[in-house]
């Protein structure tokens, strides 16, 4: 979450710093108008779209020689362990959020509300496309879908009178109100941020730019009517209000125009958009890691390695009793993270206490089998491996690293002592099912419970989470998941 709202917040900063310079003062009201849903959909959305290839999802920058299927890897931010005496600020930043957005639809009710009330109170008329609404109030006219609301008929002079009717019509005709919708949603999905409100802003005063085109005829009555209702009293912000500030900004815009060599900034959204894919798409380069030599640069860690040798062994099946030549290949193994170094369980002394985690399920695997049985039972009967390797856990809990290799399928077993399959057996999955696992564990380990770090000496340490990493195998039967946990009883599905 963390990551996606850092992305969203660059996108839409980018994108109004380059629409204040580039765009703001320019009179085409209605590419900035395309400008600003455009790139505010693109910070919301774009930061969610996994983009990838086969070289993106099965990355071989750390891969085993046997396997060649590790792929990409995700930064975990997780909250503080939930161990006695400590605080978990993620439960309570999920209540402080919850309550924002019931405090913003409340303020949204009492906005409707309000225009209801007018709309039961006022007197009721119909002109052209227009429901016209007397409220007998000091309001500066505004609309809303259809409905324009007005004080009284008889307050404006007939020239008036069609200057305001053509002006809330112009706001129909341009749907208008289906950006003011997505904007009430966003605010409510972002009450918290900044940008949405400025981006609000932005937006409603291209509304009024391009219904002030109606002006254009007589800009000195124009702008002097707008000028005496901005005297009166604003209307609800749910609306389109013909007094809506600045006018000063208005009035210039009326007799603006944006000069042939002005239609080139429109082009800033192309080198734009092609930023904001790169760069801050959930598998955008801000993501990858980079490899050099035994060093891993992910996500501003850098991680030292210390590469293993292959070697064969022989191995026998135990249903047919045939021998098989295999290679053995172990994991890289992940020594120092930004030069500290990175602990596991045959560390010399045997003082290191391992990190556990501290979810309300068992243990890791129990928490992603919990939420992955379903994905598993669509498949074909038979056996899976799934293996995750070089699980790293920081000093605050967090899982920093985490190599994820494809599930693979066989119709008779596995040897998971040495984490190896025989070749002959194997086969992956459909590619389909492939990617929909890979982006359901991405998802469930991004949101994973905490841990309790590792200790070493009464000191919180970096270390590796079960021995490096874990290997279980499951068996699918009729829609139905069972977890196999001893090679010797396993039997060829018939």
């Amino acid at each position: 979450m963390l990551q996606y709202l850092l992305n969203a917040t660059a996108i839409w900063l980018i994108s109004l710093v380059l629409f204040d310079v580039f765009l703001r003062r320019e009179s085409y009201h209605g590419y900035n108008r395309f400008y600003l849903l455009l790139t505010f959909l693109l910070g919301a959305l774009l930061p969610l779209w996994q983009w990838q290839d086969d070289g993106a999802l099965y990355n071989a920058a750390l891969q085993r020689p046997v396997e060649r299927v590790i792929s990409a890897k995700e930064t975990i931010v997780a909250a503080a362990a939930p161990s006695s005496g400590v605080i978990n600020w993620e439960l309570y930043l999920g209540y402080v959020y919850v309550a924002g957005v019931l405090v913003t639809v409340l303020l949204l009710i009492a906005e409707v509300v309000r225009i209801a009330r007018l709309y039961r109170a006022g007197n009721r008329y119909r002109q052209g496309s227009c429901v016209i609404v007397e409220t007998g109030k000091d309001y500066s006219p505004f609309s809303l879908f259809n409905l324009v609301f007005v004080s009284k008929r008889d307050r404006y002079t007939q020239e008036e009178w069609d200057t305001i009717i053509a002006h809330e019509q112009m706001h129909g005709l341009l749907l208008h109100f289906l950006d003011v919708l997505l904007m009430q949603v966003a605010k409510i999905a972002f009450w918290f941020h900044p940008l949405v409100y400025v981006y609000q802003k932005r937006l409603m005063m291209q509304h009024e730019y391009q219904a002030d085109k109606t002006g254009k005829a007589k800009p000195q009555f124009y702008g002097k009517f707008l000028i005496e209702q901005a005297l009166l009293q604003t209307a609800p912000s749910i609306s389109h209000s013909f007094n809506r500030s600045p006018i000063k900004n208005r009035i210039v815009m009326l007799t603006r125009k944006s000069t042939a060599a002005a239609r080139t900034k429109m082009l800033v959204f192309v080198p734009l958009a092609l930023v904001c894919i790169v760069c801050f798409s959930k598998n955008s380069f801000s993501q990858k890691f980079v490899k050099n030599g035994n060093t891993v640069t992910y996500r501003g860690n850098k991680f030292e390695l210390r590469k293993f040798h292959a070697d064969t062994i022989l191995t026998t099946d135990p249903v047919t009793g045939k021998e098989h030549t295999m290679i053995e290949t172990a994991a890289n193994q992940l020594v120092k993270m930004n030069g500290k170094p990175i602990y596991h369980h045959d560390f010399k002394g045997n003082t290191l206490k391992e990190p556990y985690f501290a979810g309300s399920n068992s243990d890791l695997w129990e928490y992603l089998m919990h939420n992955l049985k379903s994905d598993f039972a669509k498949m074909d009967d038979g056996y899976y491996c799934l293996i995750i390797n070089n699980l790293i856990i920081d000093e605050k809990g967090k899982i920093v690293y985490y190599e994820y290799e494809n599930v693979r399928k066989s119709n008779r077993y596995f040897i998971r002592e040495s984490l190896i399959m025989d070749s002959s057996r194997i086969t992956s999955i459909d590619k389909k099912d492939q990617q929909i696992i890979f982006g359901k564990i991405n998802d469930l380990m991004q949101k994973v419970p905490p841990f309790v770090p590792g200790m070493l000496d009464g000191k919180k340490v970096i270390a590796y989470y079960d021995d490096m990493g874990f290997s279980r195998s499951i068996k699918v039967a009729d829609h139905e998941v069972y977890e196999t946990n001893d090679d010797r009883n396993w039997k060829e599905l018939q």
